[in-house]
């Protein structure tokens, strides 16, 4: 079976749209499998005081003091509040459950009011939820680098 030279342009139009289909949708499908990824806190906020329903950390000039005490160093202490702002975590869709959540209010220089976030279990794993469309994954050993614990 011979093929004339119209039908050989045809095959080799259409394995060339194969190609560039094949090209640009694995792409699509690599970009959309990437995980996004950031911090509770931006950076351009300076963090002075977070409280929780267990324990509040408060800066003292420029070191950092929790009521009660939590046993931690004031260097440990710096650390923890580092990690609000430091820590990426993955974004995950907002989560929708009945048990109350575990309130904690982190305190700026430079917002009048307190950024709110909740703290969700879910399974062995966590989930903070800092607003109606953002929730991030937190894993269980990621809970004492934010919580001290």
């Amino acid at each position: 079976m011979r093929l004339s030279s119209k039908g050989w342009n045809n095959v080799l139009i259409f394995g060339i749209l194969t190609i560039i289909f094949v090209f640009h949708f694995s792409q699509k499908l690599t970009l959309s499998a990437k995980i996004e990824q950031r911090s509770v806190i931006s950076n351009e906020f300076i963090i002075v005081e977070i409280k929780t329903p267990d324990f509040e950390i408060k800066r003292v000039g420029r070191s950092w003091k929790s009521e009660p005490d939590l046993g931690l160093s004031k260097n440990q202490l710096a650390l923890l509040v580092q990690n609000w702002q430091q820590l990426k975590l993955e974004t995950q869709s907002t989560v929708t459950t009945k048990q109350p959540p575990y309130l904690i209010y982190i305190y700026s220089a430079n917002q009048a009011q307190p950024t709110i976030v909740q703290l969700f279990q879910q399974g062995d794993n966590y989930s903070l939820q800092l607003d109606s469309t953002i929730s991030l994954f937190l894993s269980a050993e990621q809970l004492p680098l934010l919580l001290g614990r």
